[in-house]
């Protein structure tokens, strides 16, 4: 990023404009209606003194963890089919991954070695477990990035080198099989990997494998205005525990990216070899043994597939650093693989810094919204570059791009003449309206912290970066909360530790998508050492050396997980810290690296009630119908006069992946009247009268 971002580090008051202060009383307001109608066993939960997550990592890990990686992914699965949650967290090389097998106890060991799941030899990145042979049990495909320091494209490294993708096969006896030659053999991944997704693209039941690809870190440039990134990668299962690589084909490496002029006008450039010209990619740079440098395509950070258009099968929504959102609808036929790019029709394509999804109901209207999550309104606190770069700042100063995260609402499906389907999803975070914390509000809160020549943000874009996000349904009131964590460059107490600082962010669904942020009393805030006892309610800056309740000690937020960890029936979160430089005195004149921390928070409960949902499709059952884990597959569930929704999916916030389960509140209901399963498969399958406080699994039918 430029070297010229600061940002400032002082606590602000709150609420010293108009336009805050009206959305924050709307905000209030809808929710003195929406209480005035409630039962008052409603007003009760609702008025509930918030109940804070508490940090067991250091007694349920058997000491703190801290990471060496830059980029320490996290999937919360069930490994071992024992019924409670595992979970595994991506390394530097030669540190090792982590496998916590989960004891049933409240603490968890650490078997990677013993299950063969370390890959010392490998840096890892993004993470995703996907039953990826239909046996029940879930493998784990491990993304990977080279040496930090070498200058050496892909092209460059190494056979066997720490570059390359793995995928570990699960025996079913708590070891896994590194089978990367024999299902890959040369198209294996050698590119600088993110996020990966699974999802069943062409309905044959076996899940397909979609990597979403950066660049050398060592040729990554903001400030520059061109991208040399990476083309994503698209494997087909052939059902063997083989896969082909249908990137090309199906429409998925990626476009040029979007690189423009103040006019308007493509800043491109011209291969000194062949004379071919590109859009924002310079193909005349070498690496250090003289191979070009990355490919005509965006740095993607994050990838998630989610049918948006309800038409049954698999959509890619690709997050890119820099460039443009892409939205790639399924038009696969039977025996042919196809995405088409529809994300300009959907009026959502903008350029800029996009990190991170989170999927969910987030308005209570029975369809699946989705969060995007953005550098946030840091650079509204200088004047936007003048230059032309891939740093959103100088785009969002044009109608194409933005830095502001986006909350798509989904309004259903429209026609576009020659197009056809697409999804009707309009950014409504502008306008979604946020109670502050009084006691860790953002800096956008106060206008005067803008720059006079930026427009002020509002609502849920009026806040901070963000790498990896969730969704969930923190206290089982039956909406949907909202979580994030991330910062970039390096942690608070660092050099550049002051370039777009975020502690994290709670956003509490109050009623019908009206949030409050909840991160300082919910004790989420992404910061070591947090003394939430010595903070002063009436005076926050008083004493924040000590409490640190403060973005300026930010960690390097990076992956984030949600999943029940402990069987009661309340979802838990896993947070990744990247490592980075730390301050060695308090003169912030010398500096060393060190380890990121990891986090696990759990949730202390409450006296809502709650079902947990856990499909198993038919493939694992008789090879017919669906993937065993029902990937893909759109649940609604219905108790009283409240139906919420939700979709199995594998891979979508930032390097990381949720627990696969269902996790659903059901506030006070004693049980569920109605679960519709749309399975993958096409199969519809319908439940009723379900007991609350359980979790319960559901077999796909026969045909």
């Amino acid at each position: 990023m430029p070297a010229e971002v600061r940002l400032a580090t002082n606590m602000l008051t709150l609420m010293k404009t108009t336009a805050v202060t009206l959305l924050v009383a709307a905000a209030l307001f809808a929710f003195a209606c929406h209480r005035a109608d409630m039962p008052s066993s409603e007003v009760t939960q609702t008025e509930e003194e918030i109940r804070p997550f508490v940090n067991v990592t250091q007694t349920a890990l058997k000491g703190l963890k801290e990471s060496w990686n830059i980029r320490p992914g996290v999937v919360i699965f069930d490994y071992d089919r024992d019924g409670d949650m595992d979970f595994y967290v991506s390394n530097a090389y030669e540190f090792g991954n982590w496998l916590y097998r989960n004891n049933g106890d409240g603490t968890f060991d650490n078997v990677a070695d013993e299950a063969g799941a370390a890959l010392r030899q490998t840096h890892g990145t993004g993470v995703v477990a996907c039953d990826v042979n239909n046996d029940g049990y879930q493998d784990i495909y491990v993304g990977a990035q080279g040496s930090l320091t070498d200058r050496l494209d892909y092209r460059s490294h190494p056979e066997g080198d720490q570059n390359i993708d793995r995928l570990l096969l699960n025996r079913g006896d708590g070891t896994f099989g590194d089978i990367t030659e024999s299902a890959f053999g040369e198209t294996a991944n050698r590119r600088t990997a993110m996020s990966a997704t699974c999802a069943d693209v062409d309905g044959d039941g076996w899940l397909d494998i979609f990597v979403g690809n950066l660049a050398e870190d060592e040729f990554r440039g903001m400030s520059v205005p061109f991208q040399n990134g990476q083309h994503n990668v698209l494997y087909r299962n052939n059902g063997d525990l083989t896969f082909s690589d249908i990137s090309e084909s199906s429409g998925v490496q990626g476009p040029q990216v979007w690189m423009r002029e103040r006019d308007g006008k493509p800043v491109t450039y011209r291969d000194g070899l062949t004379g071919d010209e590109y859009e924002g990619y310079d193909p005349n740079l070498r690496d250090d043994l003289d191979n070009r440098v990355g490919d005509p395509s965006g740095q993607t950070q994050a990838v998630t597939f989610f049918d948006f258009d309800s038409d049954g099968d698999p959509d890619l929504w690709v997050a890119n650093d820099g460039d443009r959102l892409h939205v790639l609808r399924n038009d696969s036929t039977p025996g042919s693989v196809r995405f088409t790019d529809v994300a300009r029709e959907m009026g959502v394509d903008q350029v800029g810094a996009w990190m991170g999804f989170a999927i969910g109901d987030y308005d209570g209207d029975a369809d699946l919204d989705i969060f995007i999550s953005n550098v946030g309104y840091h650079p509204r606190l200088l004047p936007p570059p003048e230059t032309p770069m891939p740093y959103c700042a100088y785009h969002e100063r044009f109608a194409w791009g933005t830095c502001l995260h986006y909350l798509l609402r989904n309004d259903g499906i429209r026609e576009v003449p020659g197009v056809g389907s697409i999804g009707a999803f309009h950014n409504v975070a502008p306008a979604v309206a946020v109670t502050p914390s009084p006691l860790m509000p953002p800096d956008s809160l106060d206008a005067a912290n803008i720059d006079e020549s930026q427009v002020v943000p509002t609502g849920l874009s009026a806040y901070d970066f963000a790498f990896g996000t969730t969704f969930f349904d923190y206290d089982n009131d039956g909406d949907q909360d909202l979580y994030w964590l991330g910062s970039t460059v390096d942690r608070g107490e660092a050099p550049g530790g002051e370039v777009f600082p975020s502690a994290g962010r709670m956003m509490r669904n109050i009623t019908a998508g009206v949030f409050e942020d909840i991160t300082v009393r919910a004790q989420l805030v992404d910061v070591q050492r947090a003394r939430y006892d010595k903070i002063d309610p009436q005076n926050p800056k008083k004493d924040v050396g000590v409490h640190r309740i403060h973005p300026m000690f930010h960690e390097n937020g990076k992956g984030l997980a949600h999943g029940d960890l402990n069987g009661d029936g309340y979802t838990d979160l896993i947070g990744t810290n990247s490592k980075g430089s730390l301050y060695e005195d308090s003169r912030k004149v010398s500096f060393s690296d060190a380890p990121g921390p990891m986090f696990v928070w759990m949730n202390p409960g409450g006296n809502n009630r709650w079902i947990t949902l856990r499909l198993k499709g038919r493939m694992a059952v008789d090879g017919t119908g669906s993937n065993a884990d029902g990937i893909g597959a759109r649940v609604y569930l219905t108790a009283g006069e409240r139906t919420q929704v939700q979709e199995v999916r594998a891979g979508s916030s930032y390097l990381s992946m949720d627990s696969v389960d269902l996790e659903f509140g059901l506030e006070r209901a004693n049980s569920v009247d109605k679960i519709e399963v749309l399975w993958p498969s096409g199969r519809r399958q319908i439940v009723e009268n379900v007991g609350a406080n359980q979790v319960v699994e559901i077999a796909e039918p026969a045909q």
